[in-house]
């Protein structure tokens, strides 16, 4: 993996008065899937548009591969993928002749663009709607063929904001399951939401803004045992949980949090390693442990995390 694929050093952007992007610094690797998370006026949309040189930052740089992209922001354009949160299409053009006309628009060639076009309606499911108006689309399939126009011209980036907006559980999973097939071939996506629970199942790597900072940004894993290093815990026990819960109370990193028939919740610091110690602590000590799982923490419940603790610092 490249780490620096994308880097953003010290990116900054006015509007007059308001900062709404301020001095950020941040590295995406080739590869990842990145969300770009936050509530609504956090920054995210800003950040995208000058990632897509729609915005000119009014300090700073974006390094694309190691060349800033307002250097040459139109070579960099035809490399970029790029989906606002709001968009339109011709209404009396199809499926198909809205993804040729874009081909041609990045300049593809009369073959290559009819075989891309063939190629993109498989990608994002609309065969079957290959010969239909766009202004018959529902909303998901406007959504996936707003997906397909950016990726038309195979970009080594694809910037989307909030492009789940407003679909239904369904038209979110499948737009979301088009991404990862689009991240397989080697693209590498920045995906911005204000909903922070949608984008845990689909990216390795998050940055959380507020106010248009950071507040944490990285692999998810990373930033969890950072800010919150104890690991929630279910045992599911074949003997009397009365003899776990004696090992537990005794137990330096762990606390527990709920007993409920054979299963017991508790909080845990520490690695595999110290899990796995525990395990064998319960077992020489007579427990029966049919099952040990891990509750994986949301965007949603790291994010309260975080701000808590900004605002604890703050007020400190």
């Amino acid at each position: 993996m490249d780490t620096e694929f994308l880097s953003l050093v010290t990116l900054r952007k006015e509007y007059y008065e308001v900062v709404a992007v301020n001095d950020v610094d941040l590295g995406i690797r080739e590869g990842d899937i990145f969300g770009l998370v936050g509530p609504n006026g956090a920054g995210k949309t800003t950040l995208l548009r000058m990632l897509a040189t729609a915005l000119e930052p009014t300090a700073g740089r974006a390094v694309f591969r190691g060349k800033d992209i307002w250097d040459d922001p139109v070579s960099y354009r035809g490399v970029i993928g790029f989906m606002p949160d709001f968009f339109q299409l011709y209404d009396y053009l199809t499926t198909r002749e809205t993804l040729l006309y874009f081909g041609l628009a990045h300049g593809l060639d009369r073959k290559t663009r009819t075989g891309r076009a063939d190629e993109m309606l498989k990608v994002i499911g609309l065969e079957e709607k290959a010969h239909s108006l766009a202004k018959g689309l529902s909303r998901g399939m406007v959504q996936r063929l707003g997906l397909g126009r950016a990726l038309i011209h195979r970009p080594k980036l694809l910037l989307l904001d909030e492009p789940a907006s407003g679909l239904d559980p369904l038209a979110r999973k499948q737009l979301f399951d088009v991404l990862r097939e689009v991240n397989a071939q080697g693209t590498t996506i920045i995906i911005s939401s204000h909903i922070l629970g949608e984008l845990s199942d689909v990216c390795n790597s998050v940055g959380i803004m507020h106010y248009g900072r950071f507040l944490a940004a990285g692999e998810m894993s990373e930033i969890v045992r950072k800010i919150m290093p104890k690991r929630r815990i279910s045992l599911l026990l074949t003997t009397d949980p009365q003899a776990a819960r004696t090992v537990l109370q005794s137990w330096p990193t762990a606390s527990v949090e709920q007993v409920e028939g054979p299963r017991v919740r508790l909080l845990l610091e520490g690695t595999d390693a110290e899990l796995a110690r525990l395990n064998a602590a319960l077992v020489a000590a007579g427990v029966g442990v049919a099952l040990i799982e891990e509750t994986r923490t949301g965007l949603e419940e790291l994010y309260l995390a975080i701000t808590e603790r900004q605002g604890h610092a703050a007020a400190s």
